[in-house]
């Protein structure tokens, strides 16, 4: 049976996936969330660090960063003096830290500056804990046990290059353009790395935080699962999209409050889902519409290998 569990990181992603083999239980974690989380009242989220440490899950088969946002790479520095990983899969490992951002950046350079050299600090601790640092820059199947068959899609290789270059240039201290830094930043989401499983012919579906309409022209299956794309909010689905996945289960993984700047998780999105028959879960205490907030340290799904699938209880 394969185990899938949407951690409560607040306003962040973390999935774990686990299938027990004859050699114990392979794991596979699919982002990190925040490194760290502020309490919120009723709250039961928790880093990712604490899930695992909870759970006394020591090593790690393969980690997964979709893309390079904090909100899901962060929290990987805290599980390293306790948990072991065999590998890591991203789609860009920086070789050095990159410069400050000039002081006239716009603000999603200087946060990219700042996410590329956590993320150069983190991917080094990796290495020397001797993981295996695998570049994803185009679609490709995963090694996992049999019975599991598990995609990484890169939604468009040339643009993965094009980012990749630009972020080595910073890296090494060449000149980019304005331009060329603004493009690469905003282009983190609709890069992200969406993962698709299937097991006991069943269909997941993890995200990332790739906008709904990046993606929605494309020939897709209905799915069992939806971790839905950047939390919920109001870039994350297309009525299209949602009509083409039409998933029985919806995970959001978002925090206990609205957020209004963002308008996350956005009632619209919810509606769309709740519309196409689907049940909707919030990782974390969210009071959506007709419906009361819900308790979760974790949202928990189990796919039999009949295929059934057993939700999270109530």
């Amino acid at each position: 049976m394969l185990k899938l569990s949407f951690f409560n990181v607040a306003d962040g992603d973390a999935a774990l996936i686990q299938l027990p083999t004859e050699d114990g239980i392979f794991r596979i974690l699919v982002d990190a969330g925040r490194r760290e989380l502020e309490p919120y009242p009723g709250s039961l989220r928790r880093t990712v660090a604490q899930h695992l440490q909870a759970r006394n899950i020591t090593r790690l088969d393969a980690v997964i960063v979709t893309h390079l946002h904090e909100d899901h790479f962060g929290g990987l520095s805290g599980i390293l003096p306790l948990t072991s990983v065999a590998h890591v899969y991203a789609g860009f490992y920086p070789e050095a830290p990159c410069r400050p951002a000039p002081e006239d950046a716009p603000k999603t350079v200087r946060g990219l500056v700042y996410c590329l050299n956590e993320w150069e600090r983190t991917a080094r601790q990796l290495h020397a804990a001797g993981a295996v640092l695998h570049p994803v820059t185009k679609t490709a199947a995963l090694p996992v046990p049999e019975g599991l068959r598990v995609r990484l899609i890169c939604p468009d290789p040339m643009a993965a290059v094009d980012q990749n270059r630009i972020w080595r240039k910073m890296c090494v201290g060449e000149p980019v353009s304005r331009e060329e830094a603004y493009w690469s930043s905003k282009w983190r989401n609709p890069g992200s790395l969406r993962l698709e499983l299937e097991y006991a012919g069943r269909r997941v579906i993890l995200a990332g935080d790739c906008y709904g309409e990046g993606w929605q022209d494309l020939d897709l299956a209905p799915c069992d699962i939806l971790k839905v794309p950047h939390h919920g909010d109001a870039k994350a689905l297309t009525q299209t999209l949602v009509n083409k996945l039409r998933p029985a289960q919806a995970v959001i993984s978002c925090g206990a409050a609205y957020i209004s700047r963002k308008d996350r998780p956005s009632q619209e999105a919810i509606a769309m889902l709740r519309q196409a028959g689907s049940r909707v879960w919030f990782t974390d205490s969210f009071c959506a519409p007709c419906q009361q907030a819900e308790h979760w340290d974790s949202v928990d799904f189990t796919i039999g290998e009949d295929g059934s699938i057993r939700s999270p209880k109530l």
